[in-house]
């Protein structure tokens, strides 16, 4: 009887090291990072392509490990609550009244100490210990893991189908597993780890930017037509090369005179004119005819044209695939709306980049507190440098255009509007563009009003 007892004592304990096992091995395999398992692999590590195999299919492999801890947790509740409420009995057979309670009182006190014993050491210490040694446990239990997959696979599959054919029933299906995260959800986990202390801030930043460029298009961070530096196809390389040297751009758009501004048939390369220069100057007779002359047509390339709705990733991909670093951007109509590019692209990444030929423009800032601000700029800029927070889903891309949708009409100067605790005073215009504005922070006692007349009308 007492060999009986001990044999059932040890099943208990068996079992319990089984749901032990079959929980390690959950936590350890999930947690494990794929780059450092590829890192084990390369080492040569026992065990490390059978962890990357798990992780593969993890379809597979956490089905298994429910299974497994469900069989194990049935197992140690038919067997385990029945000892411990044997040996129990005896006990309590010797208090007054044994025999009215004896017997429940032994199966609930079984019960709270099996459940005690499997909450303890079948789940939270095998978890603990596998996120603490998680490269440890995953290649000690990943060949065993692998071996009751395949044994089990049949009736694994048996269950999935009929877990399929009831949820059909409600027109649904199985959800495949996955370690798959929206970007919202990268999002926080990026915050999360740089609180850790996990991740510099300023990769959590940049990373945040790369996830919300997928929203992103052309459009919102153009340079306007207005502002393009362009020169016109007819011009003789030697008044070009006056002009970029001037400007000091890499990069030209050269447009048709005959049709306007507009009209960008191609693109310059300052290197290019630099190039064809030499090589004129090198000449040695200086007797050229005027007709001979060498225009900037005959040595501009092709220039890529996108749509102003093409999303920034594949403005990307395409400037990498076709080597490009400008893209005119056109409307609907095919008319030319500004350019873009790869730097533009790239600082929505990485934010401002500035070479040694850029000119900083900072805002003005003027004794009262106000901000002076350029009427192009894009409100995008205006969130992330000065924290100003505009509306980005109006119609509008700058702070002019910003200024024209709370009016509902074209602005005239010391026109001025209110949004959320700021005002927004145009300073000065050209022709119908904003090209200055003033920005004041209210006072909490000023009362908010959505339009001020221009002072000068």
């Amino acid at each position: 009887m007492a060999t009986l007892v001990l044999l059932r004592i040890l099943v208990v304990v068996l079992l319990v090291a089984l749901n032990a096992f079959f929980v390690a091995a959950e936590f350890a395999i999930v947690s494990v990072r794929d780059t450092r398992v590829q890192q084990l692999i390369d080492a040569r590590r026992t065990g490390a392509r059978t962890v990357q195999r798990l992780q593969q299919r993890l379809d597979d492999f956490l089905p298994a490990v429910q299974f497994g801890v469900t069989l194990a947790s049935l197992a140690l509740g038919w067997i385990g609550e029945p000892v411990i409420a044997q040996l129990l009995l005896r006990p309590l057979a010797g208090l007054p009244r044994a025999p009215l309670y004896a017997h429940s009182a032994a199966v609930v006190i079984a019960f709270i100490c099996i459940t005690y014993f499997h909450v303890i050491m079948g789940e939270l210490v095998p978890k603990s210990l596998a996120l603490q040694r998680v490269e440890q446990v995953a290649l000690s239990v990943a060949g065993p893991m692998d071996v009751f997959i395949t044994i089990s696979r049949p009736l694994l599959h048996l269950m999935t189908n009929s877990a399929n054919a009831v949820l059909k029933l409600f027109g649904s299906r199985l959800m495949r597993e996955g370690g798959m995260h929206s970007p919202e959800e990268l999002k926080l986990i990026l915050t999360s780890s740089r609180r850790l202390g996990l991740l510099p801030p300023v990769q959590e930043e940049i990373m945040h930017h790369a996830l919300e460029m997928e929203n992103t298009t052309v459009r919102e961070i153009l340079v306007p037509r207005q502002n393009i530096f362009s020169l016109p196809a007819d011009m003789t390389l030697e008044d070009a090369m006056a002009r970029v040297v001037e400007d000091q751009h890499s990069r030209i758009p050269i447009y048709d005179p005959k049709l306007g501004r507009e009209h960008i048939v191609g693109v310059l390369y300052a290197k290019d004119l630099s190039r064809f220069m030499y090589l004129r100057s090198s000449v040695r007779t200086r007797t050229i005819s005027p007709d001979l002359m060498l225009r900037v047509r005959h040595i501009m390339r092709d220039v890529l044209v996108v749509p102003e709705t093409k999303p920034l990733l594949d403005l990307l991909a395409e400037f990498r695939h076709r080597k490009r670093h400008l893209a005119i951007v056109v409307d609907e109509y095919g008319s030319t709306v500004g350019l873009v590019t790869v730097e533009d692209v790239l600082e929505q990444i990485v934010g401002e980049i500035e070479d040694e030929f850029d000119i900083a423009v900072q805002p003005r800032l003027l004794e009262t507190g106000a901000l002076v601000l350029e009427g192009g700029a894009n409100v995008r800029d205006l969130d992330s440098h000065l924290q100003i927070r505009l509306p980005r889903d109006e119609g509008f891309e700058t702070l002019g255009g910003f200024i024209m949708w709370r009016l509902g009409r074209l602005p005239k100067i010391g026109d001025a509007v209110q949004y959320e605790g700021r005002r927004y005073s145009v300073l000065e215009m050209q022709d119908r563009r904003v090209l200055q504005v003033k920005v004041e922070q209210l006072g909490p006692a000023q009362p908010e009003v959505e339009e001020q007349p221009s002072l000068f009308q």
